[in-house]
């Protein structure tokens, strides 16, 4: 092999085992999503926690959409009924914490 075969080589397998290697910050799974007021943040918790008479055993915001109307607010609900069982709603209130619409989710 001459020298130019051989640089191209070693530059090609260079290359190939970069694009193996992968960034730490693009492996990371990105923060949710949160543009929502606080109050349709609470509203919507406290919805879902209703539903099921207070005994969940946590509920989260996974994500919010802020709209002038109304946002969307996503919440887990997470240990129902007295189990391991999450289940997923998408909540829809005002700004100012007026649940308008409630619903589970796949």
């Amino acid at each position: 092999m001459n020298s130019l075969t051989k640089i191209t080589a070693a530059a090609l397998a260079a290359l190939t085992l970069s694009a193996c290697v992968t960034d730490e910050k693009m492996s990371r799974a990105e923060p949710a999503l949160r543009q929502a007021t606080s109050a349709a943040e609470s509203a919507c918790m406290s919805a879902v926690n209703s539903n099921y008479g207070g005994k969940v055993r946590d509920v989260r915001v996974v994500s919010s959409e802020f709209s002038q109307a109304n946002s969307t607010v996503m919440v887990d609900a997470i240990g129902v009924r007295g189990g391991p069982t999450t289940e997923h709603w998408q909540c829809l209130a005002s700004n100012s914490g007026k649940v308008e619409d409630l619903r589970v989710v796949e």
